[in-house]
């Protein structure tokens, strides 16, 4: 029987008269203090989760041991003289049995008059299986934790709305099972990440949020001010370059799981606050961290889902190392037949690219036009896991140059199912390049381009004092889990996305 086949109400009709369920609720809270109690008690007599319960059950039958549990009442069924009710907690459910006989008719009423559906509640007793085989708590005594003013939504509808599913999330998992099963997914899954670095002996640190200057990434920051010190700052846009003076001050190996924010528009593979891990490793390059990125997929994705192969929007996945390489130039001549070594006018190239029914905003540069050829053309067609390798020098200032053709810089992007789910390089460590390159940004940021980087010359200088051969490497956590749990919008896989406000 679900929650909807009850209604909570039907027994104190005749009390409340016709009243919305919250006044109600709220004439019941009244009547509950009136009588000296408190509907809100601070303190709790919990003994056993219900998991407990359940998985000794017939131990805890034998022994006739007394056991206390707490949790919130999913449904009622009144019936007379006796009533049930099944309460559940984050462990399990059990159906509980009130008897007048056996709690005293005082408190009987009680239960049958003041306490509704998703009422929080302590009960006592001792365990018992029913005529049908269901077991159950015959209750001997049971007291209020915390009164619920609202209703669940009917469990025979479940909850859909999924505007109301993602700002009223608390609901959401009481609603639907699969989503707290999700989060628990995630959790386990950013464990295990910490796991596999901590074991190759990573350090996890901490670096700024509030940062002077925004940097590690093309991205338009959010912007704040600190009335102390009467200066702007702004919410990190990624944490790399802070990990490199790490690099730079002696540390070898260094990851941070970092909450980071880019003022940019929302879908199903963007929110405006998000997580990513961040890893730099000195002595290694690109080719070194590709390697180790098949590792870290070929652990962790059986550790999440229970084997190497996964499903994601209806198209198996295979993780099984070694993943194809194809080169950024490549592929762009393979899905836009378009050779961008022989496009060096920037002109030309965009009269090449609006052509092919992309189009291109003023401002924009060579790197930032490449970048939406591609994410337009040639990366919905890769289910991968794929690594993009060798990206042209404008779309990447932080990373080094390959050495046989300065065009291109050691980068790979590693691509699931048409998402960029890494970004790793062999990292820029000559600080006279960087510098360069810095510039070539801020000429960029100064004709229109809001994402490009800024000129920071605290990282320069910490360049200037020698960083070691070094590869760095940066995955969305939000954007990973969606894949490993075949969710489709990244709204089901953080707990409380960014929404715009609703107006009342």
């Amino acid at each position: 029987m679900s929650d909807s086949d009850v209604n909570p109400n039907s027994q104190t009709s005749g009390l409340f008269g016709n009243r919305s369920e919250e006044e109600v609720r709220e004439e019941k809270l009244k009547l509950i203090e009136e009588k000296g109690i408190n509907p809100y008690p601070a303190r709790c007599n919990c003994s056993l989760p219900i998991s407990y319960v359940l998985d000794k059950f017939d131990e805890l039958a034998k022994s006739g041991e007394e056991v206390v549990v707490c949790g919130r009442i999913r449904s009622m069924r009144i019936h007379g003289g006796s009533s049930f009710a099944d309460l559940e907690d984050e462990s399990g459910k059990i159906q509980l049995y009130f008897k007048k006989d056996e709690i005293g008719d005082e408190n009987y009423k009680f239960f049958t008059d003041l306490i509704d559906s998703a009422d929080i509640l302590e009960a006592k007793g001792y365990v018992f299986t029913t005529k049908k085989g269901e077991k159950s708590i015959k209750v001997r005594e049971y007291r209020l934790l915390a009164k619920a003013l609202l209703p669940l939504p009917e469990k025979w509808h479940g909850l859909t709305d999924t505007e109301i599913r993602y700002r009223k999330r608390y609901l959401d998992l009481l609603a639907n099972k699969n989503v707290k099963n999700i989060f628990e997914k995630r959790s386990y899954m950013v464990r295990e990440i910490r796991r596999f670095f901590d074991d190759r002996g990573f350090i996890e640190v901490e670096t700024p949020i509030l940062q002077p200057i925004p940097g590690g990434a093309t991205a338009r920051p959010f912007i704040t001010h600190h009335n102390a010190l009467d200066i702007d700052l702004y919410l990190r846009v990624a944490p790399e370059l802070y990990l490199k003076r790490l690099i730079v001050g002696g540390f070898e190996k260094v990851y941070e799981i970092a909450r980071c924010f880019r003022n940019e528009g929302i879908d199903r593979e963007h929110n405006p606050e998000f997580t990513q891990i961040e890893f730099y490793q000195a002595w290694a390059d690109y080719n070194d961290l590709m390697k180790l990125t098949e590792e870290l997929f070929a652990y962790l994705v059986p550790k999440i889902t229970g084997d190497i192969k996964i499903e994601f929007e209806g198209k198996e996945i295979d993780f099984t190392p070694p993943y194809r390489k194809v080169t950024f130039r490549d592929l762009l001549i393979e899905y836009a037949d378009l050779d961008i070594d022989n496009l060096l006018d920037e002109e030309e190239l965009i009269k090449e690219v609006v052509s092919r029914g992309v189009e291109v905003e003023k401002g924009w540069s060579r790197g930032k036009i490449l970048d939406e050829l591609y994410k337009e053309l040639a990366r919905p067609h890769l289910t991968g896991p794929v690594f993009l390798i060798d990206h042209p020098v404008e779309l990447s200032p932080l990373a080094k140059k390959k050495e046989d053709n300065p065009r291109y810089v050691e980068r790979f992007q590693l691509i699931i199912a048409g998402r960029e789910v890494c970004n790793a390089f062999s990292e820029l460590n000559d600080p006279i390049d960087q510098l360069e390159r810095f510039k070539e940004q801020e000429e960029a940021r100064q004709a229109g381009d809001d994402e490009a980087h800024r000129i920071d010359m605290d990282y320069v200088e910490a360049l200037k004092h020698a960083m070691p051969p070094t590869a760095g490497f940066g995955m969305g956590i939000d954007r990973l889990a969606s894949i490993l749990t075949n969710s489709h919008n990244l709204k089901e896989v953080i707990l409380f996305p960014t929404l715009k406000p609703k107006e009342d």
